[in-house]
């Protein structure tokens, strides 16, 4: 079979492009599964709070501080911002927050409040009701 050097070259490009076009493709939304009637939304149609309806991880990724994981527990109400970014939740089991050198345990049925900054930097704060 003869592949004529314009159709090779044509067939590579597009190969190329394909390629080019997954490599970029931007991550899925995550589906967050609440209870009905129980579902508030900002005015501009994303997610400002709902009942979970049943534990679910949150992973939250920061440039400066990495990725971290919260077990948040279903039943419970969770929270985003106006931008859809994570902010807070019951947590389903404990977790242990790390901040320099030093660490603290955070419970679980406590409340995690999470935010980054424009500049990428991850606030991190553990309470109990």
């Amino acid at each position: 079979m003869k592949l004529s050097l314009q159709g090779f070259v044509f067939l590579t490009s597009s190969l190329g492009l394909s390629t080019i076009s997954f490599a970029f493709t931007p991550p899925a939304k995550a589906a967050i599964e609440c209870e009905a009637g129980n579902i508030i939304y900002y005015p501009n149609g994303s997610l400002l709070t709902c009942i979970l309806k049943q534990n679910m991880t949150v992973q939250v990724s920061s440039s400066l501080s990495g990725i971290s994981n919260f077990p948040c527990r279903g039943k419970s109400y969770i929270s985003f911002d106006e931008k859809g970014q994570f902010h807070t939740c019951e947590l389903a089991d404990d977790i242990q927050i790390t901040t320099g050198n030093s660490f603290e345990i955070c419970s679980a049925e406590y409340r995690i409040y999470v935010s980054t900054s424009d500049d990428g930097n991850k606030s991190i704060i553990c309470r109990q009701y």
